[in-house]
């Protein structure tokens, strides 16, 4: 859990240029004017929270409580008293506290993996995001809370919904305004200055003195997927200032570090393929897999989706 002060980040802590980043960083900035409920999907290591501060940073409610809390971290069975709080004597030790509802009360609330949580206290959060009142574990009273929700999800929220893991009119209500975060593997073109961002940082807290990266180093760093994303990125760079001090970095620097990924660039042919599968997929999920309305959407033949579905073994 982390209170106000804690959301350190704004959107010049955002590195990228990309047109994809900059789309969100435009929406993210026009969002955080506003008090609607915000929904950000990114996969792991993509910057959801660094999104969510600079919102909390960039709106009118900066001055007030930050809270955050990841939804899976937390047992089922503590997560209604700590996101509502307790009435004293409601079950054994319990004491009047204020849940983070209330922590957060006119400022941000950033609930991280909620569809986690029980679906029956999904049910009680979309009531509160609906009247603005919570009521604590235990009593009869309610109270009235003005607290700005925003969730992030590292799986697709279509998905989520489709395998019943959040409730449909819950997501529907945290879906106002919603925020795609894309992977490192389709903004390439930032990974310069990312690296450049964090040889800057971490010459700073080791208090060593290396300069950059030579272009062989740095295409194979641009050649890689990242599956692990900018977290990923980040923690290769720490891993070569633990034993390099001075200099740039160079290939072997790579090597001695640990990172010996085997490195094949795909063809224009494959990452065709790759986004052709995408976007099937995508119809077929809007479509609950009907392939007539999926083929609508794509806007071709129900044959062609037919053949295509078999040519890219999608069942």
């Amino acid at each position: 859990m982390r209170i106000c002060g804690t959301a350190k980040y704004t959107f010049e802590d955002i590195i990228g240029n990309s047109k994809k980043i900059e789309s969100c960083k435009e929406k993210a900035v026009k969002a955080s004017k506003t008090s609607s409920p915000i929904l950000i999907y990114g996969e792991t290591g993509t910057g959801k929270e660094l999104f969510v501060q600079a919102i909390h940073n960039n709106s009118n409610r900066n001055k007030q409580p930050f809270i955050a809390q990841n939804c899976a971290a937390i047992p089922s069975s503590l997560l209604e008293a700590i996101l509502f709080g307790t009435t004293k004597g409601s079950f054994t030790g319990a004491d009047d506290r204020k849940g983070l509802f209330e922590l957060a009360d006119l400022g941000t609330l950033y609930l991280d993996e909620l569809n986690s949580m029980p679906l029956e206290l999904q049910g009680k959060i979309l009531r509160t995001l609906q009247e603005k009142i919570i009521r604590r574990v235990g009593s009869v009273d309610s109270s009235q809370v003005n607290t700005r929700i925003i969730t992030s999800f590292n799986e697709k929220p279509e998905i989520i919904v489709k395998e019943g893991k959040i409730r449909n009119d819950l997501y529907y209500r945290l879906n106002v305004v919603r925020i795609d975060l894309p992977p490192l593997r389709e903004r390439k073109e930032d990974i310069p200055a990312l690296v450049e961002c964090f040889i800057d940082k971490f010459n700073k807290s080791f208090g060593v003195q290396i300069k950059g990266i030579e272009d062989k180093a740095l295409e194979k760093l641009i050649l890689y997927d990242w599956d692990g994303n900018i977290r990923e990125l980040e923690h290769v760079i720490e891993g070569i200032f633990n034993l390099k001090h001075e200099g740039v970095i160079k290939l072997k620097d790579l090597s001695e570090a640990g990172f010996k990924k085997s490195i094949k660039q795909k063809s224009l042919k494959d990452k065709l393929k790759d986004a052709e599968k995408e976007y099937i997929l995508e119809a077929l999920c809007i479509s609950v897999n009907n392939v007539t309305r999926a083929a609508e959407l794509l806007k071709i033949p129900r044959q062609t989706l037919q053949s295509k579905m078999k040519r890219l073994k999608i069942k």
